[in-house]
């Protein structure tokens, strides 16, 4: 399990075994299973809370990963593929974003201030507010994301595919320009 921020942060986040007093919160996605992640964390030297995420089996290779988010004190927790947001203030405040499919991987954009987040067909960006935007389904078969290029990101829907198809999203509202074929 990786924890990374290159946004201004003021979260200490350690992931940790189960205490055997338990934890101060508990998040569960529906149709959750046993397995969690349990974190503690400390907000500007204050005290510790601890809490464990809880995702579905998500029956492909997922992300797990503790984000650093655009609001120095939000934290985006990325369980098997499903992603809790909320605020390290009020640990009560996280709740699972939903998505069409599992979370496999993230990109954090410091010059526009978004936390992306990556299924197989989709593209989701948090901002300092929460989510901004969820894209329509951009892929049958997974996606990759490029490069920045001003107020766009580039990628390529169905990279393995024998025909791939680039894609652009405009950051500023997820509005998609090409990618795959999915009857759109």
């Amino acid at each position: 399990m990786n924890s990374r921020t290159s946004f201004d942060s003021r979260c200490d986040v350690s992931v940790i075994d189960l205490p055997a007093a338990g934890v101060d919160h508990v998040f569960a996605a529906d149709r959750a299973g046993s397995r969690a992640l349990t974190i503690e964390v400390v907000v500007d030297g204050a005290s510790a809370w601890t809490a464990s995420f809880a995702a579905p089996e998500p029956g492909i290779r997922a992300l797990t990963e503790v984000l650093g988010t655009p609001t120095p004190t939000a934290l985006c927790v990325v369980e098997r593929g499903t992603a809790f947001l909320g605020d390290a203030l009020r640990p009560a405040s996280f709740e699972a974003i939903k998505t069409r499919s599992p979370i496999v991987g993230a990109r954090q954009l410091l010059d526009g201030a978004l936390l992306l987040l990556v299924t197989p067909w989709e593209v989701i960006a948090i901002d300092a507010a929460g989510v901004r935007w969820s894209t329509e389904r951009i892929a049958v078969e997974g996606l990759r994301l490029a490069e920045v290029n001003g107020e766009w990101i580039t990628g390529i829907a169905d990279p393995h595919d024998d025909q791939p198809h680039p894609f652009s999203i405009e950051l500023a509202t997820g509005r998609v320009l090409g990618g795959g074929d999915i009857g759109r």
